[in-house]
């Protein structure tokens, strides 16, 4: 059994791929899970928030807006609605969206339930955009 992960992230337009990652941290419906290698296989539901993936070191932070994880022999396949790296979060884009969420609560007669989702995914994105690769 190999002592690292092999991670592929696929969203609708893009995929990208980590070898020889030591740990993973996703957002499940029921909170956050990490991943080691040797983890059981497993199929998990993901929810708005804050990937984390680290190898030699060095961590690298997406955001999310929700998917499912695949486990099986050390590889992990996300497949996601969206994966939007840290360093490449337009932070203004991301107020602009909070802004726009909140003034959508102002009038009842709108679906409280997609407001909220919409408040949740930017300041999950204003988060993670504020974290560092290391």
């Amino acid at each position: 059994m190999s002592d690292k992960l092999e991670i592929n992230i696929i969203t609708p337009i893009s995929t990208l791929e980590f070898s020889e990652v030591d740990y993973l941290r996703a957002p499940s419906t029921e909170g956050l899970f990490g991943v080691l290698p040797g983890h059981i296989e497993s199929i998990i539901a993901l929810d708005i928030g804050e990937i984390k993936i680290s190898t030699d070191n060095k961590s690298i932070y997406f955001a999310t807006s929700g998917g499912f994880a695949d486990i099986i022999d050390n590889k992990v396949t996300l497949v996601l609605e969206s994966a939007e790296e840290a360093s490449k979060i337009d932070l203004n884009r991301a107020e602009k969206s909070l802004d726009k969420a909140q003034h959508y609560l102002d009038d009842k007669s709108n679906d409280m339930n997609r407001a909220f989702k919409a408040i949740k995914r930017a300041k999950n994105r204003i988060s993670v955009s504020r974290k560092k690769s290391n």
